[in-house]
C-alpha cells in the first residue's frame, strides 16, 4: 500500500465520465416514459417576491420528469423478474404504489445499493476487431470476450465491474433512432459467461444489454444472479485512451423503494 495521501494519488488520476447528457427528446426506451425537464421557476418571475427578503436577489428552479431507466443508468435486480419471481422469490408482495417495501434478503431496492468503488475491466470488441462501433444487431460471443481479455491480459475477477463497449454509445446524442433500435450487445452465451466470473456489475454503452434475445441478458444477470447493472454509458474516452484497466466509482441515488436510479459513473486511471 502507498503511503502516499489519498487525495495525492487520486489528484494524478485520469477522470472519465461515463455518463451521457441528459436532455428532452433524448433516446429513451420505446417501453419506457419520455424524460423530459422543465423550469418551475424563472429568475425574472420570482424576484418580486425573494427581493423582499433580499433586494435584487432571484432563482431559477428545475423540474425532471423521468423514469429511472432513461439514459445512463443503475438497475437493481429487482428492476425484472421472471414469472413474477427475483433470484426464487416471489416479488409481488413486495409492491406498493411508492416503491418496494420490507424486500427479504437478498432482494433489496435502492436506498440499500451502497456507493460502488470497483476494479473495472473494458472489454472492447469493436477494438478487437478493428472497428469503430460494432455492426448493427452484431451479437458478441464468448470468444469475442475470451480474445478481448487476452488483447489486454487482464481476467475478470469476482466482485469487478464488467464494462463491455460496443461502440454504440457514439449514437445516444448524434442517430437516437438507430440507439433505439439497432444497436450491438451480448449474446446470452457471452452474459452467461461473464456472470459464470461474479461481477459485482455489469455495464454497457448500448440501449439494452442483449441480442438478439431483449431479456435474456436481463434474466441471467438480475434475476438469476442479483449482479447489478448499468445501461447507456459513455465508454468512448476509456476506449480512445486504450484504457482497459480502471477503478469506477458509482453512486446510485438513495431512492426508497427504488428499482434503478439515473447515475453519473466515472472511472479512474
Amino acid at each position: 500500500m502507498s503511503d502516499r495521501p489519498l487525495h495525492e494519488l487520486l489528484a494524478s488520476a485520469r477522470v472519465y465520465d461515463l455518463g451521457q447528457c441528459y436532455w428532452n427528446g433524448m433516446p429513451v426506451h420505446p417501453f419506457d416514459p419520455p424524460y423530459q425537464y422543465y423550469l418551475f421557476d424563472y429568475h425574472e418571475h420570482v424576484l418580486k417576491d425573494l427581493g423582499k427578503i433580499e433586494p435584487g436577489f432571484s432563482h431559477g428552479i428545475g423540474i425532471m420528469m423521468t423514469s429511472m431507466h432513461a439514459g445512463t443508468h443503475f438497475d437493481a435486480p429487482i428492476h425484472m423478474s421472471q414469472d413474477l419471481k427475483v433470484q426464487g422469490i416471489d416479488i409481488v408482495p413486495y409492491q406498493r404504489g411508492h416503491g418496494f417495501v420490507d424486500l427479504p434478503e437478498p432482494l433489496h431496492a435502492m436506498e440499500k445499493v451502497p456507493p460502488l468503488v470497483l476494479r473495472a475491466v473494458l472489454f472492447d470488441i469493436p477494438r478487437l476487431r478493428g472497428e469503430e462501433a460494432l455492426p448493427e444487431r452484431y451479437s458478441i460471443t464468448v470468444a469475442d470476450l475470451e480474445a478481448a481479455a487476452e488483447q489486454q491480459d487482464l481476467t475478470l475477477q469476482a466482485g469487478d465491474c464488467a464494462l463491455v463497449r460496443t461502440g454504440w454509445g457514439r449514437y445516444f446524442e448524434t442517430d437516437g433512432e438507430a440507439y433505439l433500435h439497432k444497436w450491438a450487445g451480448l449474446s446470452v452465451e457471452a452474459v452467461r459467461w461473464l456472470a459464470e466470473r461474479r461481477p459485482r456489475l455489469v455495464g454497457t454503452d448500448n440501449l439494452s444489454i442483449g441480442v438478439p434475445d431483449l431479456f435474456a441478458a436481463h434474466r441471467v444477470l438480475l434475476i438469476e444472479n442479483g449482479i447489478y447493472v448499468m445501461k447507456s454509458l459513455n465508454l468512448e474516452p476509456l476506449a480512445a485512451d486504450q484504457c482497459s484497466l480502471s477503478t469506477v466509482v458509482v453512486l446510485p441515488l438513495k431512492i426508497k423503494g427504488g428499482e434503478a436510479s439515473l447515475i453519473r459513473p466515472i472511472a479512474l486511471a
